[in-house]
């Protein structure tokens, strides 16, 4: 027992040292080098050093107990900057997935009136560009680059927005494209899915998860580096840049999320149909995925 209780202790000290302990460590040195200079000395590395100096060598002989409290503390600081970069993680995932209620109605409508702005223009260009195919002296001059115009509705959002963010309208662009080709409720499909699936196909899905919410954490330490700023600005400039790299962190993981759920729902559904006593023998179609939906929902 004693052995499984050092093994697990291992096991968790790593996982701590790997994902909380080293950014901890880290934003506590930052911090106390933001409380000793300030904004007057910001760059101060004489100062710096001498109090660097003055704390190694002002004792001439430090106790044991002297060493151990300075160690507690620098990690019990540590600890405490990790769990509020975690909570901050949690606020970041919310804020980017969530429609924020009354207050993102707003800006959801703003998203929505430009996807069809932008969904418009591309469709013009499409009819302008089949009708100068068609016509008889052929196109003349440089044709529309449609492609260029479906990229900036892409840019907005896969779908009409339903979000403030175009991370939440990615999530939710992949059960509107499930709904629309197997009239399958994802949300009550997802679950059972995940327990057909083998562990070859769950790695992959939870490695895309663990980096979409550690763009979030990354965010969260951003968050936590522009408050320490307001005693040291060179830390909102490392925060600002935590902040820009987790959201582009965020956009690139959640594409690959989504693109992973729904490659699963089309390589699995004949798979959870079957399961669910709805097996299919070509393709699953709108009429299977309604029937298996009112299987999941238990609907009367």
């Amino acid at each position: 027992m004693n052995a499984v209780i050092a093994s697990l202790g291992g096991k968790l000290a790593e996982r701590w040292l790997a994902g909380l302990a080293l950014p901890g460590v880290v934003f506590v040195a930052v911090a106390a080098v933001a409380v000793r200079l300030g904004h007057a000395h910001w760059w101060d590395l004489w100062l710096l050093a001498r109090e660097i100096d003055r704390l190694a060598l002002g004792s001439p002989a430090p106790g044991t107990g002297s060493a151990l409290l300075i160690v507690l503390g620098v990690v019990l600081a540590s600890v405490v900057a990790a769990t509020a970069a975690q909570s901050l993680e949690r606020l970041v995932v919310a804020l980017w997935t969530q429609g924020w209620g009354r207050a993102g109605e707003a800006v959801t409508r703003r998203r929505r009136r430009r996807w069809h702005a932008a969904v418009a223009r591309y469709e013009a260009a499409l009819r302008d560009k089949a009708r100068r195919l068609r016509s008889a002296d052929g196109a003349t001059g440089p044709l529309p680059d449609t492609q260029a115009l479906a990229r900036a509705c892409d840019r907005i959002a896969l779908t009409e927005p339903d979000r403030p963010t175009w991370i939440g309208d990615r999530m939710l662009a992949t059960a509107v494209r499930v709904r629309a080709c197997y009239d399958l409720d994802l949300a009550a499909a997802w679950p059972r899915l995940w327990l057909l699936l083998p562990e070859e196909t769950r790695d992959p899905l939870a490695l895309a998860q663990a980096d979409f919410t550690a763009a979030a954490r990354r965010v969260g330490w951003g968050l936590l580096y522009l408050a320490l700023g307001l005693l040291w600005w060179p830390a909102a400039v490392i925060g600002l840049g935590l902040c820009v790299a987790g959201w582009r962190q965020g956009r690139g993981t959640v594409s690959v999320l989504a693109d992973l759920v729904e490659a699963v729902v089309d390589l699995h559904v004949r798979a959870l149909g079957a399961a669910l006593g709805h097996p299919t023998d070509g393709t699953f179609g709108t009429a299977d995925g309604q029937a298996v939906t009112v299987l999941l929902r238990k609907d009367r």
